[in-house]
């Protein structure tokens, strides 16, 4: 289960990076950024400090439901192949 700390930093990081950024200007933005994510991620993972590992795996999943909750928005679906 996800703990509520968890969460509420993730809803923090959605909500700045949406602050910050706006929409996704298409798809191929949200990939190249979420891969971004992932790098850093991985860098992370390889240097092995936890708390690092959970700050940018919080990133990543912040950019993916970013990109979840954009897909309905008018400026990005006309970007889309229909």
């Amino acid at each position: 289960m996800i703990d509520a700390f968890t969460l509420a930093d993730l809803e923090a990081r959605v909500k700045a990076a949406d602050a910050r950024y706006g929409t996704f200007a298409s798809t191929h933005e949200a990939l190249g950024v979420a891969l971004e994510e992932f790098q850093e991620l991985t860098e992370a993972v390889r240097a092995n400090v936890l708390q690092h590992v959970a700050s940018e795996a919080l990133d990543l999943a912040a950019v993916c439901i970013r990109l979840a909750m954009q897909i309905e928005d008018p400026r990005l679906a006309m970007r889309s192949v229909k």
